[in-house]
């Protein structure tokens, strides 16, 4: 099927499964998927209210729409037809009084008449166009002048913290989903709500008109993963990041053959190479991972031990990190991890759930004797950010100093730098 930017809403929600659904993005917990959405709506409000940065807050408005997809499909794999979703709720018209533009946002909303909303959704959703514009639309003329009421607050402001409180809503609906399913469709459909209210809210950079929701998600989403150019996406977890993992004919150099990560030799060739102008995928984070009283463990059950430890460590990241970002060994018991077209928050998020990992999944030891010994590690983690390739080194350098401030902290943390 060949995707478009005009395609219906759930055309976008088969392309977004149809790229990542197989892939490590989609291939977790429905938990682990809103801890993303999180994440990404967190970032946008840092861009857009603490750094009034409108245009990085855009950037991340289609990963709060691919995030919300994914949590979909993780929910309710086989019937995730989102335009019915929102128009069950929202059925053309204010599913309250029933008019279009809503004329009960002002005062008390009317008791909701479910009978009237269904009847309402199977007269008026045959005849309304689909695709992700027409629903921005829609609730444009439903509720803009509720968006754009004078008060304390910016339009933008308010409709985030709506948005906001919708995120809190589905959480609750997720953990309930088991005994009241159809509550969680009720608070996506919300949360989609907002989010096209948010999208509405927010100008062009340099033009002043109205965002559209297909440019926005276009850009971010052009039918094909933007990385590897494929559809499906080919960074992704299963045989074919089995075959990819290991070094390919003639790169066994750069590779650490215990650990089966990049090498020291391949993160100082790689730095260089990104520093002077190499292919690189902007903002960039890097991460320096160190684990924690690693020579006591040597010391308590030997140094074989040790290294099924560091192995353990090693898989444990590379399961949670996407095909093109790069795990390297760069000393006796420290990692590097450059990820790519991935903010410091992202990757704070990610060590993390990391660190969570590790601490619920022992390490577990036979040694010579048969004998079966388990035993926890952790790792102390520094995360820094850079908009410039050029700052590569100087990143990883911050990375290592906020390592060490994890140490000094307590350990099994991660700090990220405020540089």
């Amino acid at each position: 099927m060949a995707f478009n930017k005009e395609q219906s809403l759930n055309e976008w929600v088969a392309m977004l499964d149809g790229l990542y659904g197989s892939s490590q993005n989609y291939a977790k917990t429905h938990y682990e998927i809103h801890s993303h959405l999180t994440e990404v709506c967190g970032i946008f409000a840092k861009h857009q209210f603490k750094r009034h940065d409108t245009q990085q807050a855009i950037d991340f408005l289609p990963k709060m729409f691919a995030w919300a997809v994914g949590l979909l499909k993780k929910i309710n794999p086989a019937g995730a037809n989102l335009e019915e979703i929102i128009l069950r709720k929202f059925p053309g018209v204010c599913p309250y009084c029933a008019s279009r533009p809503c004329e009960c946002w002002r005062g008390e909303k009317p008791p909701l008449n479910a009978a009237e909303v269904l009847r309402l959704f199977k007269q008026n959703s045959p005849t309304i166009r689909r695709t992700v514009d027409d629903f921005q639309l829609l609730f444009r003329e439903t509720y803009e002048s509720s968006w754009n009421e004078k008060g304390d607050t910016d339009p933008i402001t308010r409709v985030y913290i709506r948005l906001n409180e919708e995120l809190a809503e589905v959480a609750e609906a997720v953990r309930f989903h088991h005994l009241y399913p159809e509550n969680f469709e009720n608070e996506l459909a919300d949360f989609f709500a907002w989010w096209f209210a948010l999208v509405s809210c927010m100008t062009s950079s340099g033009e002043g008109r109205v965002l559209l929701a297909s440019d926005v998600l276009w850009k971010a989403y052009p039918g094909t993963c933007t990385h590897c150019q494929m559809l499906p996406c080919y960074c992704r977890p299963g045989p074919v990041r089995e075959l990819m993992s290991k070094p390919p004919p003639g790169q066994l150099h750069r590779f650490d053959a215990l650990t089966n990560t990049l090498n020291q030799g391949a993160y100082l060739a790689d730095i260089e190479e990104i520093s002077k102008g190499g292919a690189a995928a902007l903002p960039i984070a890097c991460v320096r991972v160190d684990l924690d009283d690693f020579k006591s463990v040597n010391e308590t059950y030997g140094h074989n031990a040790g290294d099924q430890a560091l192995k353990h460590v090693a898989s444990m990241l590379q399961r949670k990190l996407r095909e093109r970002d790069r795990l390297y060994r760069v000393g006796g018991d420290e990692f590097a991890v450059l990820f790519f077209d991935y903010s410091g928050e992202e990757a704070t998020g990610l060590m993390v759930r990391s660190i969570a990992a590790l601490h619920a999944t022992p390490v577990r030891w036979v040694d010579a004797k048969k004998q079966v010994f388990e035993f926890t590690v952790t790792v102390s983690v520094g995360v820094a950010e850079t908009s410039s390739s050029e700052n590569l080194n100087e990143a990883f350098e911050l990375a290592d100093t906020s390592a060490s401030q994890s140490k000094k902290a307590g350990k099994a943390r991660v700090t990220r730098s405020a540089q």
